[in-house]
């Protein structure tokens, strides 16, 4: 019986922190937490892709750049394919480290439309 109480006390732990912490949406552009908004080398001022590979591979961290902030972002392997990209990612902020839920690119078309 002791088990029992044990594994639903766990249980509803698990829940409860999971219902605590509702994730949000940031919109930006993945770059790496070296150069961050300061590397932008194309003509329309976004993160220069072979630029943002370069300083990941050298140890710097994926991060997105969202208004004039930079934050780190873990699992790393779910960054690196985006990497100078526009994407919406979804997840929880801690200690300036966004953990993805979910990252989708979003299309050229779209982001034009939302800076006008």
């Amino acid at each position: 019986m002791d088990a029992r109480v044990t594994i639903m006390f766990l249980l509803a732990a698990v829940f409860y922190s999971d219902v605590q912490t509702p994730a949000k949406a940031w919109d930006g552009f993945i770059t790496d937490t070296h150069c961050g908004i300061h590397c932008q080398r194309t003509a329309a001022m976004t993160p220069d892709r072979a630029c943002v590979r370069l300083c990941a591979r050298k140890g710097s961290k994926y991060g997105i750049w969202y208004e004039n902030h930079v934050y780190a972002l873990e699992p790393q392997s779910k960054a690196s394919q985006y990497a100078a990209m526009k994407v919406r990612i979804v997840g929880n902020l801690s200690n300036d480290v966004i953990t993805i839920r979910s990252i989708t690119p979003i299309p050229a078309i779209a982001a034009a439309e939302t800076q006008q």
